[in-house]
């Protein structure tokens, strides 16, 4: 899998992407409203304008996006980088892992302290298996009508090490 940085260009595929991973992945986590809502935020304008909030990468097997991570600084004292969300096309082979680690990384290298990530519930084993841990349950709002379910983790993340010369 290629990694890289997603841009306007790539927004189709993106779309694509994250409406068929929560379709799939969400099924036992939100209602089919939800998930109906959430699709229609993804085909609309404003998804466009939550992307370019964040900076996006993808995750690429040949031609196909398998996968997208996303984040951005959160708005405390910037010891923190809130994790936008992570979307994969082929669940349980390593993807979301892996991206999740490129976001760390990303974090640590740039002398970010923690990562939080708004979840649901479905992935909460995931970021658990992670050394993530749950602070607090309740609802992300992405758009009047998309209220989603969610649970907020965190992690501290271990100092960047210098190197010896």
């Amino acid at each position: 899998m290629v990694v890289r940085p997603i841009g306007v260009d790539h927004f189709s595929s993106v779309r694509y992407l994250h409406a068929t991973a929560v379709r799939c992945a969400t099924c036992d986590a939100l209602s089919d409203e939800e998930v109906a809502a959430f699709v229609r935020l993804v085909y609309s304008p404003a998804y466009a304008d939550l992307l370019m909030q964040e900076e996006v990468h993808g995750g690429w097997i040949d031609e196909e996006l398998v996968g997208t991570v996303s984040w951005h600084p959160a708005g405390n004292n910037g010891s923190t980088i809130s994790l936008g969300g992570i979307f994969v096309r082929h669940p349980r082979i390593g993807i979301g892992r892996h991206l999740l680690a490129l976001a760390e990384a990303h974090a640590r290298q740039r002398g970010f302290e923690r990562l939080s990530a708004c979840t649901t519930d479905n992935a909460v084993p995931f970021f658990l298996a992670l050394g993530y841990e749950t602070a607090a349950r309740g609802v992300r709002t992405l758009a009047d009508d998309c209220k989603l379910p969610v649970t907020f983790m965190r992690k501290a993340l271990p100092p960047l090490r210098a190197s010896l010369h």
